[in-house]
């Protein structure tokens, strides 16, 4: 798994979880979303890549 990978995935478990809390963070899940979309579409760089 590469880091843009690792990255996306850290973001999905990220938007499960507030998917999954009992206030149901709706808004910072759909940040999460845009967030993972932007690394996708390589206009930003995710969380690990930028680690050696």
């Amino acid at each position: 798994m590469d880091k843009k990978e690792l990255s996306i995935w850290a973001y999905l478990n990220e938007i499960e979880y507030c998917l999954r809390d009992e206030t149901f963070n709706r808004k910072q899940a759909l940040v999460l979303i845009q967030d993972a979309r932007e690394i996708l579409e390589g206009k930003s760089k995710g969380i690990f890549e930028g680690c050696e």
